[in-house]
């Protein structure tokens, strides 16, 4: 996704991509942002009740242990991260298995400055985000149906959709955001800054939404692709799901910083981070009492960033 400032970089990263090795993912500590913490998708306990509006309302079942913060993401081009006051976000993931097998995404970003700039949505700068998933965890093989990669921005864009699938080798890929599949939504507040090419006072962009999540995508589109099974994926000892986030923020036309979800090697090697789905029961206790994961080293650190 990176338009990295420096062409020796991209250069770098496109050698990286034509070598990576397929089906040979790092390990945590390298593969999932700045710490190497395992990361977590939470089962949705009635996706009935998700709406997916950009108000937290339903999420309120949702454990904040398992929120994930500015700090644990990087850049991707090891700029400095900026202070919360400039830029922060969270971002929380569900899932639900059974008939239903999507992936929920609830990310909210505060920006002291909202820079839009322009109609494309495809504008790696100013505020916009690219998200993806690699259920084989094959390694990223662009394009390919192994990937699957969306872009997502607020604004009165040209053509009028604020999603779109990334890549537009196949005609059958962009049906992935048909009603069918996804539901998807952004706003921004305070709602006057929608569209403003730059608004100095900054706001909050929410994106919310769900997706089917697909084995392969294949050429033809989602209708004659395999539905991705998570519950047997599901569990602190299951599978887990690969996903990736690219996050944008540019206070004038060129990047500040391009954050990820993706370890340092990652990245380099063209791999997604990961997340483990816990169900209902391994992460919400009756009585009150933590979790193991809560109770964790890994819990202790991450509150220091609350």
């Amino acid at each position: 996704m990176r338009r990295l400032i420096m062409t020796g970089v991209c250069s770098l990263a496109l050698v990286s991509l034509a070598s990576a090795q397929f089906n040979d993912p790092p390990a945590l500590e390298n593969r999932n942002g700045s710490q190497g913490f395992q990361w977590y998708m939470l089962e949705v306990p009635d996706d009935a009740d998700m709406v997916m509006d950009g108000s937290a309302d339903d999420w309120n079942w949702w454990d904040p242990e398992y929120t994930i913060v500015t700090e644990e993401f990087r850049d991707e081009a090891d700029r400095p991260t900026p202070t919360r006051d400039d830029l922060s976000f969270t971002l929380q993931m569900g899932w639900k298995g059974g008939d239903v097998n999507r992936w929920f995404v609830f990310l909210e970003i505060v920006d002291d400055t909202l820079h839009h700039h322009g109609t494309s949505i495809e504008r790696w700068e100013g505020e916009m985000i690219e998200f993806a998933l690699d259920p084989q965890d094959h390694g990223r093989e662009l394009p390919s149906g192994y990937n699957m990669e969306w872009l997502g921005a607020p604004g009165d864009l040209s053509p009028p959709a604020n999603i779109r699938y990334r890549y537009l080798e196949q005609e059958g890929w962009q049906q992935y955001t048909d009603p069918e599949y996804s539901d998807f939504s952004v706003t921004v507040d305070p709602p006057e800054a929608w569209a403003a090419e730059i608004w100095p006072t900054g706001g909050t962009t929410v994106y919310e939404y769900n997706y089917v999540v697909f084995w392969f995508l294949e050429d033809a589109g989602p209708s004659v692709s395999q539905v991705h099974q998570l519950d047997a994926v599901a569990g602190e000892e299951g599978a887990g799901l690969p996903f990736s986030f690219w996050i944008e923020d540019g206070d004038s036309e060129a990047p500040d910083n391009d954050f990820t979800s993706r370890g340092a090697e990652a990245s380099a090697r063209q791999y997604y981070s990961h997340a483990l789905l816990l169900r209902t029961g391994e992460f919400v206790d009756g009585r009150g009492s933590n979790t193991a994961v809560e109770g964790s080293t890994w819990g202790a650190i991450k509150n220091a960033y609350k």
